[in-house]
């Protein structure tokens, strides 16, 4: 089983958080990363996405692109403010390859915890579409990182309209 864990793309700014949505520059680097997944054949059987709007998005454009078997699903949970141990419980718990789109800083939160047990070894910094992918480690309770890859990996060195 493979878990995805994903930070949303880019978003608008706004004044209510929960309904900010991705920007044309968010959207763009999803697709080139579902879109590469897809080319290596990742595909997760399941996506889940937070209740907050830019992770929703960002959760579409992959299951247009992948094609998730089980659809998706709106988790709780996977917010900002989220309880890390909570989820990796639920995790655990999953026998579908699932991808989980949510934010920072749970997503780092996330990945140290599933990594050393402890949400806060500060070990993972996850920018806006950054995808990375995890398996159950063989040797405990454990998960092993197999890869991560970002939207710059796949876009390549920024451009003169970047800098």
């Amino acid at each position: 089983m493979r878990l995805y864990l994903v930070r949303h793309g880019k978003s608008d700014f706004g004044p209510d958080d929960a309904k900010r949505e991705l920007s044309a520059r968010g959207r763009h680097d999803i697709e080139a990363v579902a879109n590469h997944l897809a080319a290596q054949d990742i595909r997760p059987e399941r996506i889940r996405y937070s209740t907050l709007t830019r992770a929703r998005q960002t959760a579409e454009i992959f299951a247009n692109v992948l094609i998730p078997r089980h659809g998706m699903q709106e988790l709780e949970g996977v917010e900002p403010w989220g309880d890390v141990g909570a989820f990796a419980a639920k995790a655990a718990a999953w026998d579908d390859s699932t991808m989980v789109c949510g934010h920072e800083p749970f997503m780092g939160a996330a990945a140290a915890y599933l990594l050393t047990g402890n949400a806060r070894a500060h070990m993972v910094l996850v920018k806006t579409g950054t995808v990375m992918a995890f398996e159950r480690s063989p040797h405990g309770p454990a998960w092993a990182m197999r890869w991560m890859i970002s939207p710059r990996l796949i876009r390549g060195p920024k451009g003169e309209d970047e800098l």
